[in-house]
This record gives structure tokens, sequence and C-alpha cells, in this order.
């Protein structure tokens, strides 16, 4: 199989489009699927000047032209062209210059920016004198996508925010928390980095009220400003008090999940100036009753049985929405309340106890109904009234 290259301008590319000279629907392509957010992201690409990947054709035995990679984006240039697709100049990160030509068509655009997208050029790579395989299964390969988490697409924004979540990661590496001994899990895919990423978000808005998805988290990462050094000290003092709780007992093998894991370094960064110091063995016992639940055994008062189960039942990292996030932190301060002495009540939890001890079947109402009215997780950075 013979492969040329050359550097076609897009005016160049789309009249070829327009002249049915390049066929954009061969039987192996997908059909036009892209949305019009990534439609628009792609001519933002065009208008910034960057980089967009090469386009490959195969010159089959009757000498027409097809496309064999990239049809989804010679597709959205054509649209753009035909002003089915306008500009979207708040795409971070933003450009002032094509902020102003925000909801703009192709032919809106001043002359200037017009022929500076009719310039722009692509490399198209034309496949010849091939077996009739060989296309297609160039085609698999160039396809066999990577799929990205959310953590691995974040780590190209290279900001100050996204520095520190790594230099984070590195120090609590170190210090032996994030390792698989310790939590359970390895930083396979940035999982650390992610965990130590929302929980800083937590920290800095000091609320777990706010769904802090993954469109929240990258907002900081495009951001110019650092989190701020409160935030990174008191997720320091977080990771170390977490530490000490799992290491409280040498025997013990506590085992995290993403989603737990971010939980507890919350708790332990807002429970100690709240409700007191945290009992030394509080992690140990927590898990150890979440043990015995799950083979039956019910040692515990009914109040912190319904908790455990809450919280067993919200404990996938997958369920990340707002009241899952809740119930984790307020059964872990409840099962601490109801278990130790000395664990203070923190926004009427006492009465959520005895309501609990009262009803445990209506549990899930109960929780729900005091989780709202108490607005359970706002203000995490509050300091107690001296």
């Amino acid at each position: 199989m013979k492969l040329e290259k050359s550097d076609l301008q897009l005016e160049t590319i789309v009249s070829r489009i327009r002249g049915n000279e390049l066929d954009l629907q061969p039987d192996f392509q997908r059909g036009e699927i892209w949305d019009n957010p990534r439609r628009q992201r792609l001519v933002d690409t065009i208008l910034r000047e960057w980089y967009v990947p090469a386009i490959h054709i195969v010159l089959d035995t009757d000498g027409e032209e097809v496309v064999l990679d990239g049809q989804q984006r010679l597709a959205a240039v054509r649209d753009f062209f035909d002003d089915k697709v306008k500009v979207n100049g708040l795409i971070e990160p933003i450009d002032a210059e094509i902020e102003q030509l925000h909801g703009l068509k192709y032919s809106q655009l001043p002359v200037a920016a017009r022929r500076a997208v009719n310039r722009f050029v692509i490399t198209v790579v034309t496949l010849s004198d091939h077996d009739p395989q060989e296309p297609n299964e160039l085609f698999f390969r160039l396809n066999q996508s990577y799929n990205l988490t959310p953590p691995e697409k974040r780590n190209a924004l290279h900001g100050r925010a996204r520095d520190q979540v790594k230099r984070l990661v590195e120090d609590l590496t170190i210090q032996g928390l994030l390792e698989p001994a310790t939590v359970g899990f390895s930083n396979g895919r940035l999982a650390y980095d992610d965990i130590v990423a929302r929980t800083c978000v937590a920290i800095e808005i000091g609320n777990l009220r706010q769904h802090i998805n993954n469109t929240v988290v990258e907002s900081y990462y495009r951001s110019s400003e650092p989190f701020s050094d409160l935030t990174i000290d008191h997720l320091r003092e977080s990771a170390s008090l977490l530490l000490q709780q799992i290491r409280s007992t040498p025997t013990s093998k506590v085992r995290f999940n993403k989603g737990t894991l971010q939980t507890w370094l919350i708790y332990c960064h807002w429970a100690p100036r709240l409700t007191g110091q945290l009992p030394q063995d509080l992690l140990t016992s927590f898990e150890n009753s979440r043990a015995e639940g799950k083979t039956g055994e019910r040692s515990a008062s009914r109040a912190v049985v319904e908790m455990l189960r809450l919280y067993d039942d919200r404990a996938s990292y997958r369920v990340t929405d707002v009241s899952s996030v809740l119930v984790r932190d307020l059964a872990i301060h409840v099962y601490s309340q109801a278990t130790f002495l000395g664990s203070e009540s923190y926004r009427g939890s006492d009465q959520l106890v005895s309501a609990l001890e009262a009803d445990p079947e209506d549990g899930n109402q109960i929780v729900a109904s005091y989780l709202e009215k108490s607005e359970w997780g706002s203000l995490i950075n509050e300091w107690p009234a001296s």
C-alpha cells in the first residue's frame, strides 16, 4: 500500500467535497454523529490555528476518493462553510479575538478571519496501490480508541491547580497514605489525582451541597488562579489525620474506593474543628461495624445500623450525586456520636439519632428530611463559636 501526504487548505478541501470529489459516506463509516458543541470546538481549534489531525483518503479501483478517517471533522468543516455551525466564542480558554466572533456564521466573519479559515491547512494522507483488506485494517487501527477518564483529560490542562494536585499526590504517596497497601487501590488512570482534586474543590468552596462534577473540577484546572494556601494546608492536615486513623490498628486492613476515601478525607477536615477530636479508632470501629452488618450481626444501636446500611448503599463511587455525598458524611458523624462518649452532636444530629432509634424502618425518609432541614454539609469551613 502506498501512502502519499499533502497539505491542503480548507477552502480546497471543501470545494472538493461540494464537487462530490470526496465521498464522506463510504460503507464502513458510521454516519455523521458529532453534536453541535463538538463541531464548534473544531471550529474554535481552526480559529486558534491549532493542530487538526490528518485526514486519510482511499483512492479506490475506480479512481474515486473516499474518506477513510476524518469523516466527522470534514463534515463539521463543510457545515461551518455552509453556515450551519456558528462560532462559540465562549469556549475555554477564552480568546479575546474569538470572543468577538461569538454567534457569527462563516459568511458573517470579518474578511481577515474568513481568509485565515480558508487558508488553514490540514494534512491529507492518500492511500493507493492497496490490497482490498488494507484500508479497512488501517481504519480499524486508527479507531482503536483509548477512552480517557476525566482526570486523564484534566491532566492535559497545564495550570496552577493541576500542579498543586500533582504535588499533593506525590507528597501523600511519600507520606504513606496514597498507596495501594494503605487505601486498597492504585493510582491507575490518575485515581488519586481525581480524589485529591475533588477534595480540594470541596474544601475550597466549603460546601458539600454543591455537585462537584467533572465540569466543576475542570473549571478550577482551567483557571489561572490556584487553590488557596489554606485549602492545601487543610487537605494536608486531613490526610495526616486519616493516616493516623488507618494506622491506629496495624492489623486492620481498611479498603476504600474512590468515593469513600474522598468522604473520609473531607470528614477529617471539618469534624475535628466542629465536633471535637476524632476518636482514635473511629475508622477501625466503623469498618468493623460495617463488616458485622454484612454478616447479619447487630451489636450496634438501631440508629447506627440504619446509617451504616445507608452508607453501604451510597458507597459506590459511581453514586456521586449530592445526596450520596451527604449521606456518607452524615453516617460517619452519627456513628461517632452514637458509639463514642465525648463525640458531640452537630446541627441537631442527636435528634436524628433519636428519630432513627424510634423508627428505623423509615430511615430513608427520616435521613432525607434531616439533611434538608439541617442543611447538612454546608459551611464545612466554619469555625466553632468561641
